[in-house]
């Protein structure tokens, strides 16, 4: 595990409300110089800490309205390996989890509607040895928190 002192601990508060700001901002946030600043940023990604910089899109605004779980059981596990792979293709496919239970993966899809969940339901279940899905749609969401806290 990376040691994060009080500064680092700040930075990444600051970058993580806004991933745009500047070192210059950064600095006067922290009272650190900027060449201070910038290195610390540089070492949190060198170290892997901070894993990228990207932009965060209102799905509903690029026809991405629909976003359900799925759930996905195998009748036998061997098959794994080659589900995850065709997991990594299917771009509507936002995060996929191995979980403990019934079912043997919990994915969370981001589709345009119920006709594109469906057919993404069929290549999911086309898959070798998925013998079963279990899929809910979520109607709103309560709680979106992209961020990791950091006490």
């Amino acid at each position: 595990m990376y040691k994060l002192d009080k500064i680092d601990k700040a930075l990444l508060k600051l970058l993580q409300e806004n991933g745009r700001a500047t070192i210059s901002s950064l600095s006067s946030a922290v009272s650190l110089s900027m060449p201070a600043v910038s290195e610390r940023v540089k070492r949190l990604e060198a170290s892997g800490v901070i894993q990228k910089f990207t932009t965060l899109l209102n799905p509903s605004l690029v026809d991405k309205q629909l976003m359900a779980l799925v759930q996905i059981g195998f009748d036998m596990q061997r098959h794994a390996d080659s589900f995850v792979d065709f997991v990594e293709t299917e771009k509507d496919i936002k995060e996929c989890y191995r979980i403990t239970g019934k079912y043997e993966y919990t994915l969370k899809v981001q589709t345009n509607n119920t006709g594109t969940l469906a057919e993404l339901l069929n290549r999911i279940k086309a898959q070798d040895g998925v013998n079963k899905t279990h899929s809910i749609v979520v109607l709103s969401s309560i709680i979106d928190r992209p961020s990791v806290v950091i006490n």
